[in-house]
């Protein structure tokens, strides 16, 4: 008899969502799973036996455990390139630039340096930095931060969208005005397109990119862990792709 799959993913205990439990029940009835503190780090782990290791969960240590897996041969759904770039606003924003698309006008440096007007967003360059998360939005007068701060134009959003793309399927939703809520849709060839070439840019086969249509359509930000917040399908396709992830070995 086969044994089964062993398969890592670094998550938390219990799982932080409904969906993420239902997948995990999932995965126990045909893998061998371990969930990973994603904040403790695990030097050892190139010497395991494992037919995937996943970042489920991202923060800094869980990152350094993706470059381990990889370096060792051990198959990942995500390159450690990609998702170390998306952590980089500056260098995310520069690639999606690079690659024609649009992104809101940026910079990098302290308020002296800062050219653009506002309405901006200040934020720090790293999202896994402590406070990586924090951010402050100008709206009117001088600039002023401490240190260096990424600084973005504030897009007014007529629309605003999270696509996901899982393997080879692609979701989409759309944020509802005035609410939390969101309703799934179905993405337009335009966005197909844009997250084409995002897979292709960051190298990730997981991913979830915020649109906002303004006078065009703006990619806000790339990240390589996702949510699937209103997919109905979410357990079956991610559950799909981990299949397939650990059986390339």
């Amino acid at each position: 008899m086969t044994p089964p799959p062993s398969i890592v993913v670094t998550d938390y205990t219990p799982p932080p969502s409904e969906m993420k439990r239902r997948l995990y029940e999932r995965l126990r009835s045909w893998a061998d799973l371990v969930l990973l503190d994603p904040d403790v780090e695990h030097p050892d782990l190139s010497t395991w036996d494992l037919d995937l290791y996943h970042m489920a969960r991202w923060t800094r240590p869980s990152l350094r455990d993706l470059r381990r897996a990889q370096a060792a041969g051990i198959p990942t759904v995500n390159s450690h390139d990609g998702a170390a770039t998306t952590e980089d606003r500056l260098a995310r924003s520069r690639r999606i630039e690079s690659a024609g698309l649009l992104v809101p006008a940026f910079a990098f440096g302290t308020a002296d340096e800062i050219r653009l007007a506002p309405p901006v967003l200040v934020k720090p360059r790293h999202e896994l930095q402590p406070g990586g998360h924090d951010f402050s939005v100008v709206f009117a007068g001088p600039i002023d931060f401490e240190g260096e701060r990424f600084v973005q134009r504030f897009v007014v959003p007529r629309r605003s969208y999270k696509v996901f793309q899982v393997g080879d399927r692609v979701r989409s939703t759309r944020y509802l005005p005035g609410t939390e809520s969101v309703l799934e849709t179905s993405p337009s060839r335009k966005v197909l397109r844009l997250v084409e070439t995002a897979e292709t840019l960051f190298d990730l086969r997981l991913f979830e990119l915020d649109l906002v249509l303004h006078k065009g359509l703006y990619v806000i930000d790339v990240n390589p862990v996702v949510s699937l917040d209103g997919v109905h399908d979410a357990v079956d396709i991610y559950e799909d792709l981990l299949r397939e992830a650990s059986s390339r070995s």
